[in-house]
């Protein structure tokens, strides 16, 4: 998937009306949506519009909530510590869930405006006059990105409005909320009708890599069904991917976060970005995440407590997770000394930075900003070896589990023999560790809030870790808390301005 800065866009434009004739006049070389779609170059376009719109054009929309996973847990703070820096961004991170906090209203907004689109493409595509393999191939796709943004909108929101065709503003202001089970239904339905039209990630040409796949359909299948508790049909999915033979654990996993390493073996999906200035591509995270000595931001700081996860277990992936003040991560320049990381402790919360999200001085481009070229990876296959593992665990099958289980333990291992053995454990010890090895391995990749909600543990495991930072000896994030935690935290509320807009047809979740 390419992020262009070139959408097409679909309007329906609206008429003037005057007594004078030559005012009458219809507009004339005006695209709209009836005369559009006549060809495949513009089918082809409208897809790339569809993928764009994913993560839209600026990281206020939706690229700055994806950290909403690692601040929403025991994994991250909202870092920047300035007061009136992204203050909703510091009320995120505590818990303190007010509905008219613009970051939840940006994330539901532009989410919506993406799916338009692929409502848009979908009606365009379908009576378009092209070749019919051609045609269903893009109609998957399509698919495949509103199925992936409904996912995006329900596990945090929960139910949302199911808008599957174009709608007029008069109808929008209608719609009312749908039930998680019934939103899981239709990103279920457009996984399999994806998967059935998309080639698999080795057919694909080299221009397209990136592009949803069949695998990415079903590892996708998989994780909807691993959300809803359906655990065999979790581990079905899991398997197809599994049994494909498209993918496979990258041999170094220091090598997996890499801007030298786009849609690799290991990737399954993830948003591709390109440092291109003139067409305004690319991602701005990696300057969000990066210290402010740096020439960064300093936000969504690694807490103490997910840095003694990885101490405990004597796990080196610490070490490409977690950049911590003094850490050695390249060569001093005239600029800045790498060689002694400093993450200016004055402004930063917790005296540390991501790893996964930093970017050496060879790879940053010039202007850095808005045009990092990182990916950032959606999905990717030591994720779906642990939701197998946790399927198969849940349908009593160790066995199957441990082996899933193990085989990215042994990746890890690799970084320092040794250090990460097999897990032996049964019964409830074994899903510990599951959970255990997904929070190591898939540690500030936004994961995080949502394992623990759909483990139902997450009030649960805040409150340790509250009580884990009162004692705390941590030099820079002992004693600070997550002090709002409740069970509404469960679901992000329902923006403010988007249930004013229904006329409350749009109704809040329990609790705000």
């Amino acid at each position: 998937m390419k992020k262009y800065s070139f959408l097409l866009t679909l309007v329906l434009g609206l008429g003037l009306q005057s007594c004078k004739d030559f005012l009458n006049e219809p507009p004339r070389g005006q695209q709209t949506v009836d005369n559009y779609f006549n060809t495949a170059d513009e089918c082809k376009a409208a897809v790339m519009g569809c993928y764009s719109t994913t993560d839209q054009d600026d990281w206020w929309k939706i690229d700055r909530t994806r950290m909403f996973g690692d601040a929403g847990s025991d994994d991250a703070w909202k870092g920047n510590s300035i007061a009136g820096d992204q203050r909703e961004f510091g009320d995120f991170a505590r818990f303190f869930w007010l509905p008219n906090n613009e970051w939840f209203d940006n994330r539901y907004t532009h989410i919506y405006q993406a799916i338009g689109n692929c409502n848009a493409a979908l009606v365009g595509i379908a009576k378009a006059p092209i070749d019919g393999e051609l045609q269903k191939q893009l109609l998957g796709e399509v698919k495949f990105i509103r199925a992936y943004n409904y996912f995006e909108l329900v596990k945090g929101y929960g139910g949302v409005p199911l808008v599957l065709a174009p709608v007029s503003p008069s109808e929008s202001l209608t719609l009312r909320r749908n039930t998680a089970e019934e939103c899981y239904a239709q990103i279920i339905t457009d996984l399999k009708e994806a998967a059935a039209a998309l080639p698999e990630k080795g057919a694909q040409p080299a221009g397209d890599r990136g592009r949803a796949t069949k695998g990415a359909a079903n590892a996708y299948l998989a994780k909807a069904y691993l959300y809803t508790e359906k655990w065999a049909e979790a581990q079905q999915y899991a398997e197809i991917v599994i049994n494909s033979a498209q993918y496979n654990l990258n041999d170094d996993f220091s090598r997996v976060w890499n801007a030298n390493n786009a849609n690799g073996n290991e990737s399954i999906f993830e948003l591709n970005y390109n440092a291109n200035q003139t067409f305004n591509l690319g991602t701005y995270l990696t300057v969000v995440m990066r210290s402010r000595a740096d020439g960064g931001w300093g936000f969504n700081t690694p807490s103490s407590n997910l840095e003694q996860a990885f101490v405990r277990e004597n796990d080196p992936r610490l070490k490409w997770t977690i950049i911590k003040q003094g850490d050695s991560v390249d060569v001093k320049t005239p600029g800045f000394d790498y060689s002694k990381y400093d993450t200016k402790l004055s402004e930063n919360e917790s005296g540390r930075i991501s790893r996964k999200m930093f970017l050496q001085l060879k790879d940053r481009p010039a202007n850095e900003g808005n045009h990092s070229p990182l990916n950032r990876i959606e999905l990717r296959y030591a994720d779906l070896l642990l939701m197998h593992a946790e399927a198969s665990y849940r349908l009593g099958q160790e066995g199957k589990a441990r082996t899933s289980l193990n085989l990215v333990r042994a990746r890890a291992n690799r970084l320092k023999p040794g250090t990460v053995l097999p897990r032996t454990s049964t019964g409830p010890a074994l899903l510990d560790h599951i959970w255990l090895e997904r929070r190591l391995e898939l540690a500030m990749e936004g994961h995080r809030y949502y394992d623990l909600v759909r483990q139902h543990r997450l009030v649960a495991v805040i409150t340790a870790f509250n009580a884990y930072n009162l004692t705390s000896t941590d030099p820079y994030d002992k004693g600070k808390v997550k002090d709002q935690i409740s069970e509404k935290n469960n679901l992000f509320p329902i923006p403010t301005p988007q249930i004013q807009l229904s006329g409350g047809n749009v109704e809040q979740n329990p609790g705000y």
